[in-house]
């Protein structure tokens, strides 16, 4: 079989999206699944290591394995991890989690085939499931994003942070998470801080202001054009432009030729409905 650039280990979940007024839409989603339909899109080959339960819609998974390599991902008894997005009328938006069969993600076995891949990408999980996940692929290149869910964590325990960095060679922080992690007052400091913990790569997303790039310099790339009325959910966005530069950080590709494509994945799931880069059909509450 062919050797794999990539391989994601994080959550794949089903979403529950509720806006005022409108029916309850149900939506593939979890960061994992996320990454890695970006990176196989922009040309990677991928294998996506996961737990989900009984309740997975079948056809969803079909569109991951049309796609990318799936046999990584496990189905156990009982429930997928769902996330319920319930937004309300004065903007804010709850987001209660029922974890089901997604606990211990960092403990989930790798097929050994994975493990020749040339990256491994760790998508937002627990942070002490993130180091698990780190220590058993000791010696492997990894990289490694966050997500405000874990925001709390973040702020507290500056050491677990700061070990998990330590072991990552390229690192994807927004630039929230960057300073919350870091404590720093800047982007440019949160950057400077997260390279001297050990991080080869610093790789801060800012949204509409673009990306900074840290690795010893600064490389500032500006965000790619997208009319208002083409975005149709951002949901996803983050994990759509890692999912990119992985692919082309895998094959051994610049860092500038890395940030386009992740600039190009992020812009295109923009246009769309839900966090993957592929659409499965959605269905209703």
């Amino acid at each position: 079989m062919m050797k794999l650039d990539l391989v994601v280990l994080g959550h794949v979940s089903i979403d529950h999206i509720r806006f005022p007024g409108r029916d309850e839409k149900l939506l593939p989603g979890g960061a994992a699944a996320a990454v890695a339909t970006s990176a196989a899109l922009a040309g990677a080959n991928v294998g996506l290591v996961t737990k989900v339960g009984t309740d997975f819609p079948g056809e969803w998974l079909e569109g991951l394995a049309s796609v990318l390599d799936v046999e990584g991902v496990h189905i156990l008894q009982g429930r997928t991890i769902h996330i319920h997005m319930i937004y309300h009328e004065d903007g804010t938006v709850d987001a209660p989690v029922d974890m089901g069969v997604a606990k211990n993600m960092g403990e989930t076995p790798i097929p050994g085939r994975y493990l020749n891949a040339e990256i491994f990408h760790i998508a937002p999980i627990p942070p002490e499931e993130q180091l698990k996940a780190l220590k058993r692929l000791e010696g492997k290149r990894i990289s490694l994003d966050f997500n405000p869910t874990y925001m709390e964590e973040y702020a507290k325990r500056t050491g677990l942070l700061r070990e998990i960095v330590s072991r990552v060679e390229v690192l994807f922080p927004n630039e929230r998470e960057a300073r919350v992690i870091t404590k720093a007052r800047t982007v440019e400091d949160a950057a400077e801080t997260l390279y001297g913990w050990g991080a080869g790569l610093v790789v801060i997303t800012r949204g509409e202001k673009g990306v900074l790039v840290y690795d010893g310099e600064f490389r500032e790339f500006e965000a790619l054009p997208v009319r208002r009325d083409e975005v149709v959910d951002p949901t996803g966005a983050g994990d759509a432009f890692a999912g990119g530069f992985l692919a082309g950080y895998s094959r051994g590709q610049p860092v500038e030729e890395c940030v386009g494509l992740g600039l190009e994945r992020a812009r295109e799931v923009l246009k769309k409905e839900g966090s993957w880069s592929i659409t499965p059909s959605p269905r209703s509450g």
